[in-house]
């Protein structure tokens, strides 16, 4: 099930953020995330549109969307590859007709996984808290049927 998230759940999703966060980015040292949990906290989440996955009455996901741009899409690194972080992006592509995202462009597994939801590169540039190449990335919903229309 997915639901909005309420201010209640925002420690059990920074704990997620946080444990993926570090799996995902190994290339970062883990402390630069524990200093971020509290702004992650304080700040981001409770600033943005938050889809929480709920499985077996049991947390395992959310995405974070600001107007038109992912935040953030994080799965709980125990239920990983079952296609929980698919079936959350088909929900935020639903709910949008075009959505931009970065990704740390050494996080080869989440830039493909982007691809093959149809995201397009944009550009690479350097994200300047880690110092680390992020790759910013679109998708936009086909605008079917406009073609040859007079």
């Amino acid at each position: 099930m997915i639901r909005t998230a309420n201010p209640n759940d925002i420690p059990q999703l920074v704990d997620i953020w946080l444990r993926a966060s570090m799996l995902a980015h190994d290339f970062i040292p883990a402390d630069f995330w524990r200093a971020r949990a509290q702004d992650m906290a304080q700040r981001y989440l409770p600033s943005a549109e938050i889809h929480v996955l709920e499985v077996a009455e049991r947390m395992i996901g959310f995405a974070a969307l600001n107007e038109d741009h992912l935040e953030a899409l994080f799965i709980d690194p125990e239920v990983q590859s079952f296609g929980h972080g698919t079936h959350l992006m088909a929900h935020a592509m639903k709910l949008r007709e075009r959505i931009t995202l970065c990704v740390y462009s050494r996080n080869v597994r989440a830039v493909s996984f982007y691809r093959r939801l149809g995201f397009q590169v944009v550009e690479e540039r350097l994200e300047p808290l880690s110092g680390e190449n992020e790759t910013l990335m679109l998708w936009a919903q086909r605008q079917e049927g406009a073609a040859g229309q007079a």
